[in-house]
Protein backbone atom coordinates (compact mmCIF):
# COMPACT_ATOMS: atom_id res chain seq x y z
CA UNK A 1 0.00 0.00 0.00
CA UNK A 2 2.97 2.46 0.74
CA UNK A 3 4.21 1.61 -3.12
CA UNK A 4 1.38 2.20 -4.64
CA UNK A 5 0.46 5.53 -2.49
CA UNK A 6 4.40 6.60 -3.37
CA UNK A 7 3.93 5.71 -7.03
CA UNK A 8 0.87 7.80 -7.58
CA UNK A 9 2.87 10.55 -6.06
CA UNK A 10 5.86 10.92 -8.35
CA UNK A 11 3.12 9.82 -11.47
CA UNK A 12 0.90 12.96 -10.53
CA UNK A 13 4.24 15.06 -9.82
CA UNK A 14 5.49 14.36 -13.40
CA UNK A 15 2.05 14.88 -14.79
CA UNK A 16 2.14 18.77 -13.11
CA UNK A 17 5.50 19.09 -14.47
CA UNK A 18 5.05 17.82 -17.93
CA UNK A 19 1.65 20.03 -18.07
CA UNK A 20 3.43 23.31 -16.77
CA UNK A 21 6.56 22.93 -19.10
CA UNK A 22 3.65 22.15 -21.99
CA UNK A 23 2.26 25.58 -21.43
CA UNK A 24 5.58 27.50 -21.20
CA UNK A 25 6.46 26.07 -24.43
CA UNK A 26 4.04 28.25 -26.34
CA UNK A 27 5.00 31.32 -24.47
CA UNK A 28 6.91 33.63 -26.89
CA UNK A 29 8.48 35.58 -24.59
CA UNK A 30 9.67 32.66 -22.54
CA UNK A 31 10.55 31.07 -26.39
CA UNK A 32 12.46 34.25 -26.81
CA UNK A 33 14.57 34.22 -23.53
CA UNK A 34 15.51 30.67 -23.91
CA UNK A 35 17.05 31.35 -27.61
CA UNK A 36 19.48 34.01 -25.76
CA UNK A 37 20.42 31.48 -22.81
CA UNK A 38 20.94 28.84 -24.92
CA UNK A 39 23.06 31.08 -27.46
CA UNK A 40 24.68 33.12 -24.52
CA UNK A 41 25.21 29.81 -22.46
CA UNK A 42 25.39 27.01 -24.51
CA UNK A 43 27.19 28.79 -27.04
CA UNK A 44 29.83 30.04 -24.99
CA UNK A 45 31.20 26.22 -24.27
CA UNK A 46 30.14 24.27 -27.14
CA UNK A 47 30.45 24.76 -30.91
CA UNK A 48 26.82 25.73 -32.50
CA UNK A 49 24.63 23.05 -33.13
CA UNK A 50 20.92 22.89 -33.91
CA UNK A 51 19.13 21.84 -30.61
CA UNK A 52 17.60 18.72 -33.25
CA UNK A 53 20.64 16.93 -33.03
CA UNK A 54 19.36 15.67 -29.63
CA UNK A 55 16.07 14.00 -29.23
CA UNK A 56 13.13 15.44 -26.30
CA UNK A 57 14.08 12.98 -23.91
CA UNK A 58 17.91 13.12 -24.97
CA UNK A 59 17.27 16.76 -23.93
CA UNK A 60 15.74 15.81 -20.81
CA UNK A 61 18.63 14.49 -19.81
CA UNK A 62 21.06 17.09 -20.72
CA UNK A 63 18.99 19.90 -19.10
CA UNK A 64 19.07 19.16 -15.87
CA UNK A 65 23.03 18.56 -15.90
CA UNK A 66 23.91 21.45 -17.92
CA UNK A 67 21.66 23.35 -15.90
CA UNK A 68 24.26 22.60 -13.04
CA UNK A 69 27.21 23.17 -15.08
CA UNK A 70 25.94 27.30 -16.70
CA UNK A 71 24.89 28.34 -13.22
CA UNK A 72 21.17 28.60 -14.46
CA UNK A 73 18.14 29.21 -12.59
CA UNK A 74 14.95 26.97 -12.68
CA UNK A 75 12.94 29.70 -14.94
CA UNK A 76 16.10 29.96 -17.37
CA UNK A 77 16.45 26.50 -17.79
CA UNK A 78 12.85 26.26 -18.42
CA UNK A 79 13.09 29.18 -20.92
CA UNK A 80 15.88 26.98 -22.62
CA UNK A 81 13.63 23.82 -22.73
CA UNK A 82 10.73 25.85 -24.39
CA UNK A 83 13.23 27.22 -27.18
CA UNK A 84 14.63 23.81 -27.84
CA UNK A 85 10.57 22.57 -27.85
CA UNK A 86 9.53 24.98 -30.54
CA UNK A 87 12.34 23.85 -32.82
CA UNK A 88 11.87 20.38 -32.01
CA UNK A 89 8.24 20.52 -33.52
CA UNK A 90 8.89 22.71 -36.47
CA UNK A 91 8.55 19.79 -38.85
CA UNK A 92 5.32 18.64 -37.82
CA UNK A 93 4.27 22.08 -37.14
CA UNK A 94 5.12 23.45 -40.63
CA UNK A 95 3.27 19.94 -41.60
CA UNK A 96 -0.15 21.17 -39.43
CA UNK A 97 -0.10 24.54 -40.48
CA UNK A 98 0.02 23.52 -44.19
CA UNK A 99 -3.00 21.97 -43.77
CA UNK A 100 -5.15 24.15 -41.62
CA UNK A 101 -6.37 27.45 -41.85
CA UNK A 102 -4.23 30.36 -42.35
CA UNK A 103 -2.80 31.46 -39.21
CA UNK A 104 -3.87 35.08 -38.00
CA UNK A 105 -0.92 37.42 -39.38
CA UNK A 106 1.32 38.50 -36.71
CA UNK A 107 3.67 41.47 -37.04
CA UNK A 108 7.06 41.39 -37.37
CA UNK A 109 8.07 42.09 -34.00
CA UNK A 110 5.87 39.85 -32.87
CA UNK A 111 7.50 36.93 -35.24
CA UNK A 112 11.13 37.90 -34.30
CA UNK A 113 10.43 37.65 -30.30
CA UNK A 114 8.26 34.35 -30.73
CA UNK A 115 11.29 32.94 -32.81
CA UNK A 116 13.81 34.41 -30.35
CA UNK A 117 15.74 35.77 -33.32
CA UNK A 118 17.75 37.96 -31.28
CA UNK A 119 18.86 35.33 -29.29
CA UNK A 120 21.14 34.06 -31.94
CA UNK A 121 21.24 37.41 -34.07
CA UNK A 122 21.89 41.46 -33.79
CA UNK A 123 18.53 42.97 -35.54
CA UNK A 124 18.77 46.94 -35.57
CA UNK A 125 22.07 47.02 -33.32
CA UNK A 126 20.52 44.52 -30.53
CA UNK A 127 20.85 41.17 -29.91
CA UNK A 128 22.67 37.37 -29.46
CA UNK A 129 26.24 36.54 -31.51
CA UNK A 130 26.17 33.01 -31.96
CA UNK A 131 24.88 33.56 -35.57
CA UNK A 132 25.44 36.69 -38.17
CA UNK A 133 24.34 39.92 -37.39
CA UNK A 134 20.84 40.32 -40.00
CA UNK A 135 21.43 44.28 -39.98
CA UNK A 136 21.73 44.60 -43.95
CA UNK A 137 21.41 41.01 -44.64
CA UNK A 138 18.83 41.18 -47.29
CA UNK A 139 21.13 43.75 -49.10
CA UNK A 140 24.11 41.62 -49.11
CA UNK A 141 22.00 38.06 -49.78
CA UNK A 142 18.98 38.88 -51.31
CA UNK A 143 15.29 38.46 -50.68
CA UNK A 144 15.50 35.20 -52.12
CA UNK A 145 18.59 33.90 -50.00
CA UNK A 146 16.60 34.72 -46.87
CA UNK A 147 13.41 33.20 -47.85
CA UNK A 148 15.09 29.88 -48.80
CA UNK A 149 17.52 30.11 -45.54
CA UNK A 150 14.19 30.65 -43.30
CA UNK A 151 11.68 27.80 -45.02
CA UNK A 152 15.56 25.38 -44.53
CA UNK A 153 18.12 26.71 -42.51
CA UNK A 154 20.27 24.07 -43.92
CA UNK A 155 20.16 24.43 -47.65
CA UNK A 156 23.47 26.48 -48.08
CA UNK A 157 25.61 24.88 -44.88
CA UNK A 158 24.73 21.18 -43.36
CA UNK A 159 26.01 22.21 -40.37
CA UNK A 160 24.09 25.44 -39.52
CA UNK A 161 23.29 25.48 -35.82
CA UNK A 162 20.00 27.55 -37.22
CA UNK A 163 16.70 25.58 -36.63
CA UNK A 164 13.66 25.10 -38.56
CA UNK A 165 10.62 27.06 -37.32
CA UNK A 166 7.44 26.86 -37.74
CA UNK A 167 7.20 29.85 -40.33
CA UNK A 168 4.14 30.38 -43.12
CA UNK A 169 5.02 31.79 -46.17
CA UNK A 170 3.52 35.02 -45.21
CA UNK A 171 5.68 35.08 -41.42
CA UNK A 172 9.16 34.47 -44.06
CA UNK A 173 7.59 37.84 -46.32
CA UNK A 174 7.13 39.83 -43.06
CA UNK A 175 10.66 39.12 -41.29
CA UNK A 176 12.25 39.91 -44.64
CA UNK A 177 9.85 43.21 -45.39
CA UNK A 178 10.92 43.91 -41.48
CA UNK A 179 14.42 43.22 -41.93
CA UNK A 180 14.79 45.09 -45.63
CA UNK A 181 14.19 48.04 -43.68
CA UNK A 182 16.97 47.73 -41.54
Amino acid sequence: MKNLTLVLLVLIGLFFNYSSNAQHASDPSLIAEGARLYSENCGRCHNARPASDYTKREWSVVMPHMREKAHMTGKEALAVEAFIDSTLTADVLNDIQAGSKPAPQRTPDELIAQFGCQGCHVIGGDGGSLGPTLDGVIEAKGKEFIFKKLRDPKFNNASSAMPQFPMSDADIEAIIGYLSKE
